[in-house]
C-alpha cells in the first residue's frame, strides 16, 4: 500500500458563495462565478453548483445562463496574536 502524503501546512477548508453569468453556456457561467471570487479564494480546490437558471428572450430561447455556486479553498491556520512559537 502506498504511503499517504501529509500536507505540509495545517489549514481549514472554507466555502464562499458566488453567482456567475454568461451568454454562452452553463459551464461559462460557473467559470465566471469562480473567477469572481479569485481575490478571496485565490487557489480553489472544488466547486459545488447549487442552482442553475437562465433568462429568456422574447422567443423563449435562453439568453443569459446563470449559476449559483460554492467555491471551496484552503486557508492556512494562523497563530493567535500574542502567542510565541514553540
Amino acid at each position: 500500500m502506498p504511503r499517504r502524503q501529509r500536507l505540509s501546512t495545517a489549514g481549514v477548508v472554507r466555502l464562499i458563495e458566488a453567482v456567475g453569468a454568461s451568454s454562452r453556456s452553463w459551464d461559462a457561467a460557473v467559470t465566471d462565478a469562480v473567477r469572481s471570487v479569485a481575490d478571496d479564494a485565490p487557489d480553489p480546490i472544488g466547486v459545488e453548483v447549487s442552482r442553475l437558471w437562465a433568462d429568456l428572450d422574447g422567443r423563449k430561447r435562453l439568453r443569459t445562463y446563470r449559476a449559483s455556486v460554492k467555491v471551496a479553498y484552503r486557508q492556512p491556520l494562523q497563530r493567535p496574536a500574542g502567542t510565541a512559537a514553540t
